[in-house]
């Protein structure tokens, strides 16, 4: 080649080597951030499911476990009342979203633990964290989690919660007062209410009742025992009674205890309160909106239809139950860094870090009882209501100082 072409030449090839670089780097680039963000993706995925099928299993069984210590409340009314299948389950559903809040923060802490300790030994968590990831990345599905359920949590405590404890304090008075929902049950005592109680010995196809006794100490001033051969219960004007024929009446006097008889052949007893003001429903503090418990003041009426005033007491009570109904969701975030805390920050340790987790579990156990506490301590005096939100907002200073204050895994190895 002569002389005076090879400087050409050299320019054509530096020319198509910056043509090629111009235009295939790039696109390198972009497709190894691609794969980058895809396999953060993939990691994201594979924890954050993990932790979802562990915390539906733990959840659903232990919500299982405490269906069955709540229902044991309700079943004399079942078995002996004649309350229904349907109210029976309604009657024992309607509480579990409440105890939802106080437990859905303590089993994540549990699935945090138990998911993240299992990939570190495994050797998951030393692969990831040696290939660059960060533990706020490593940790990020469990507090997108958190964060879910914190959602979640106010949802149930300030809205869910109080509606479906209204319904079942008002499905639960309805029972408890109104024979009509009930049946006299054979060969057994039925408790119409604190005060009135009904013994039939054996009912007929004709809905005759035989051998009944009657006991009411509704009276404050007498106690009355009725008993009967024969009995039928009867409705006037939807008010029930229970109309006995050949029968007793024994009334003891509660102040000198003299008893007098009475030998009747026709007596007509009502088994339901006829006093209006004695059946009237007063919302309980459970049940009414956070709104109300934050504004109602002392001397206002607690239902429209009821005399009775809201005292200093009561309004201590509506205080403090608001204050619970904001501070109780914090805990799944505060556990939640707390977990992560305990395994994720330090260096890596083949014997695991047993001391840190059961450090974690401690300040799980003091941060519930400190709301219980100064829940306690919020009734008699409003000043404590401040410390309802110690036991979350310390236990999530305790997660974030665990997670910055420790060097990040295998940093002062490559150091």
């Amino acid at each position: 080649m002569p002389t005076a072409s090879r400087p050409r030449a050299r320019r054509m090839r530096n020319s198509c080597a910056g043509r090629m670089r111009n235009r295939y780097l790039p696109a390198f680039g972009v497709t190894r951030w691609r794969l980058y963000s895809r396999a953060m993706r993939l990691t994201t995925r594979y924890i954050l499911r993990q932790l979802v099928i562990a915390l539906v299993l733990g959840t659903t069984a232990l919500m299982v476990l405490l269906w069955l210590i709540h229902s044991l409340r309700f079943f004399d009314a079942f078995i002996n009342k004649g309350l229904s299948v349907g109210t029976f389950l309604k009657l024992t559903v309607l509480l579990m979203p409440g105890f939802l809040t106080f437990f859905l923060p303590i089993a994540l802490f549990g699935v945090i633990l138990f998911v993240y300790n299992r990939m570190t030994a495994d050797r998951e968590l030393m692969v990831l964290q040696s290939s660059g990831l960060s533990r706020w990345r490593v940790g990020s599905p469990a507090l997108l989690l958190a964060g879910v359920l914190t959602a979640v949590g106010f949802y149930l405590t300030l809205d869910a919660v109080p509606r479906l404890e209204s319904a079942f304090n008002a499905l639960h008075f309805e029972i408890r007062h109104e024979i009509t929902k009930l049946a006299l049950t054979e060969g057994a005592f039925t408790e119409v209410s604190d005060t009135l109680t009904i013994y039939v010995r054996d009912s007929t196809e004709r809905g005759d009742l035989e051998g009944l006794i009657i006991h009411d100490s509704r009276d404050p001033d007498a106690e009355v025992t009725i008993t009967a051969r024969r009995g039928a219960l009867v409705y006037d004007h939807d008010q029930p009674r229970v109309m006995m024929v050949n029968g007793v009446r024994q009334e003891r006097d509660r102040e000198t205890g003299r008893v007098s008889f009475l030998f009747f052949d026709s007596h007509a007893m009502p088994i339901a309160a006829s006093d209006a003001e004695s059946v009237v429903r007063v919302p309980e503090t459970r049940e009414r909106s956070t709104w109300d418990l934050l504004t109602l003041q002392e001397g206002e009426r607690m239902a429209s239809n009821a005399p009775y005033l809201f005292t200093e007491r009561n309004v201590r009570r509506a205080r403090m139950e608001a204050h619970l109904r904001l501070a109780k969701p914090l805990s799944n975030l505060a556990f939640a860094l707390v977990g992560l805390g305990a395994l994720l920050s330090g260096e890596f340790n083949r014997s695991g870090r047993n001391t840190r987790v059961a450090v974690a579990v401690v300040v799980v156990v003091l941060a519930q009882a400190a709301v219980l506490g100064a829940g306690n301590l919020a009734r008699t005096d409003l000043l404590y209501l401040p410390l309802l939100y110690v036991g979350p907002l310390g236990s999530m200073a305790l997660g974030l100082w665990w997670m910055l204050r420790y060097p990040r895994p295998g940093g002062a190895a490559r150091s």
